[in-house]
C-alpha cells in the first residue's frame, strides 16, 4: 500500500490513491497466483508475442517446520494488513473486469497459454540448483521453442490484435510541492506531467471539506530549471478568514496530494 500510494503510514485515503494509481499509472496489473493470465495481458499492452515463461535458479530443499497459526493470529494479521487485502481484492476485480470485456477471445487465448505452459513445465529444467549468471542454456531454449512450435498460436494472436486495437488513454500524472503558508496564503508549485501546458486545479481541504480553490499558472522559472516541463507552475491560494489549522493541498477532484502538502498550519515555511 505504501508503494502504491506514497503515503507513510498508509490510511484510508491511501487506499483511494492506490486504486487511482493502479488504474491510471500501471500498464498491466496482475497477481502472482495466475502468472499466465498476467503475461497474456502484459503482451497485449507491450507488443510482446509469447506470454510464456520458465523458472530459473530453482532450489529444492526441505521446508522448515512451520507451526500452524491460530485463528486469532490469522485474524490479527488480516486486521493489521487490511488495506493491503483491500487493494489486492480491488486488483482482482479489475483483472476480472478486463478479462470480461475481451470475452471468449481472451478465454480461448488463455486456455492455449496454459496448455503450452504445462508442456514447458514438463521439460527437464537445467536451472535446478544452478545459477543463471552465465546466460541461458541454448539447448533448453531450443526445446522450449520446439514445444511452442507444436501449437497453432492463432487464438493468442487474435486476442493480442483485439487488445492492441483498444484506445489507450493518457493518464494525468502530477508533481508539485507546498512551499509555505504565510499571511493567509498557501504557496507552492504543481505540474501536470502528462499535459504540462494545462493549468492544474487545486483544492485546500480540512479532512474532506474544501475550504479554498486555486490553480497553477504563476511564473516559476526555478521549477523549469529543475527539469520540469513548465515555468508557469506556481500557485498562491488565499485561505478564508478564520480558517482552522490542519489543512492540506490536493489535486482538485482527486485524493492525490502534493508533496509536503499536509498537514499545514498558519505561518509554516519550507526552506
Amino acid at each position: 500500500m505504501q508503494m502504491l500510494s506514497g503515503h507513510l503510514p498508509p490510511d484510508a485515503l491511501s487506499l483511494d490513491i492506490a486504486k487511482v494509481n493502479l488504474r491510471h499509472h500501471f500498464t498491466t496489473v496482475g497477481i502472482c497466483e495466475n502468472m499466465s493470465e498476467f503475461l497474456l495481458r502484459l503482451c497485449a499492452k507491450t507488443g510482446l508475442k509469447l506470454p510464456l515463461y520458465f523458472e530459473t535458479n530453482i532450489t529444492n530443499g526441505s521446508p522448515k517446520q512451520i507451526g500452524q497459526l491460530s485463528e486469532s493470529a490469522k485474524q490479527k494479521f488480516v486486521e493489521d494488513n487490511s488495506l493491503d487485502y483491500a487493494i489486492f481484492e480491488h486488483a482482482k476485480r479489475a483483472i476480472e473486469s478486463d478479462a470480461h470485456r475481451s470475452g471468449s477471445v481472451f478465454v480461448k487465448a488463455l486456455e492455449l497459454v496454459k496448455v503450452i505452459q504445462a508442456e514447458i513445465n514438463r521439460l527437464e529444467n537445467p536451472y535446478l540448483h544452478k545459477s543463471v549468471v552465465f546466460g541461458f542454456d541454448e539447448t533448453f531454449l531450443a526445446k522450449v521453442d520446439g514445444v511452442i512450435g507444436r501449437f497453432d498460436l492463432a487464438p493468442i494472436d487474435e486476442y493480442l490484435r483485439l487488445a492492441g486495437s483498444e484506445t489507450q488513454t493518457i493518464a494525468d500524472m502530477y508533481d508539485g510541492f507546498v512551499d509555505s503558508v504565510r499571511g493567509g496564503i498557501v504557496s507552492g508549485w504543481t505540474v501536470n506531467l502528462s499535459r504540462p501546458e494545462q493549468k492544474v486545479s487545486l483544492e485546500v481541504r480540512i479532512g474532506n471539506e474544501v475550504i479554498a480553490r486555486g490553480s497553477s499558472g504563476e511564473h516559476r522559472p526555478d521549477v523549469a530549471q529543475a527539469g520540469y516541463p513548465s515555468a508557469y507552475a506556481g500557485f498562491s491560494i488565499a485561505l478564508p478568514l478564520g480558517a482552522a489549522d490542519g489543512f492540506h493541498v490536493a489535486i482538485a477532484d482527486s485524493a492525490e496530494r502534493l508533496h509536503n502538502a499536509g498537514v499545514w498550519r498558519q505561518g509554516w515555511h519550507c526552506i
